[in-house]
Parts: structure tokens; C-alpha cells; sequence
């Protein structure tokens, strides 16, 4: 599954957080071979030795989310999101938004960050999700969002507020 995100992004800069080395295996076979590939740990806290003009074009999470706290995730992800990465990929163990488990993620916590969950995710066995964020597709523009209906010069004479 990731591989198979991985083979479609195609990218120049991949980071894997918290993968193992088999994951780590599988998911850079997928890569192109001048893609340059960083490993960490799956401590939140080693994006932060990572310099703020390092950006990558696709980020891979996996095994990691479980072992944060849920503040920690967070930090980790919006930090992956904000500064270091185009897209991203995580895989979690999911839980349903009724249970009152909170040291565990579900759909409703990735969707507040802005991440979708991808289609396939129905398809993984053992409670496994995927969800992706990507900045290219991240919010949609609407169709009023245009300037056939709002700030369009030409009809500045014609129709005041």
C-alpha cells in the first residue's frame, strides 16, 4: 500500500519515520533510484534536527503515531505538514470515534489536521489505516472562489455591497 504511494508520487526527497527495516525495504523499492531517502527514529523529536530549509517532496509515517502521546503526534505531524514535507503518508492503527481509548488515533483527529483517508485503507487487514495529506489537493476551491463572481474589475461600476 504505501509502496504503491510511494511509486505514484515519484519523489526527488522521501523521509520515512518509524519504518522498519523491512517496511524501509518495500517502500524504497517503489522509489525512483535518484530519490534521496532519509530515515528517523520514531521519536517526535528527531524532525527537529532536521533544518527548517529541508524540504521533502513525500513524508512516510508509519509504527510511529502509536507510540506519541497524542500531543506528540500532533507536534509531529503539523511539523511535517507546516515545514517539512509536501505530502505525507501515515499509517495507524485505527480506533472508531465512539471508544473513549484517547491514546489511540481515528478518522476525526487526522481530518482536523487536514488529511483524508485514502481509499484503500478498507483493504488493510489488522485495524491498519492510511491517510494522506498533500498541499496540492488539500482544499479544493469552490466554484464562487473566482472572479466571474467577486472582484472582478469589470464589474466594480456595476454592483456595490
Amino acid at each position: 500500500m504505501l509502496g504503491s504511494v510511494v511509486a505514484e508520487r515519484e519523489p526527488g526527497r522521501l523521509l520515512l519515520i518509524g519504518a522498519t527495516d523491512a517496511d524501509a525495504s518495500r517502500i524504497t523499492a517503489c522509489a525512483p533510484d535518484e530519490c534521496n531517502v532519509v530515515r528517523l527514529s520514531a521519536d517526535d523529536s528527531a524532525t527537529s534536527a532536521l533544518a527548517n530549509d529541508v524540504r521533502f517532496d513525500l513524508a512516510v509515517v508509519i509504527h510511529t503515531l502509536e507510540r506519541l502521546s497524542p500531543e506528540a503526534g500532533k507536534r509531529l505531524l503539523g511539523r511535517l505538514r507546516n515545514v517539512l514535507a509536501q505530502s505525507i503518508v501515515a499509517g495507524v492503527r485505527a480506533r472508531s470515534d465512539d471508544t473513549d481509548d484517547h491514546t489511540t488515533w481515528c478518522i476525526s483527529d487526522f481530518i482536523a489536521m487536514g488529511f483524508r483517508q485514502c481509499r484503500t485503507s478498507a483493504q488493510l487487514a489488522g485495524g491498519w489505516s492510511v491517510y494522506r495529506y498533500d498541499i496540492h489537493d488539500y482544499k479544493t476551491t469552490p466554484d464562487w472562489l473566482s472572479s466571474r463572481y467577486w472582484a472582478n474589475p469589470k464589474r466594480w461600476d456595476k454592483e456595490r455591497w
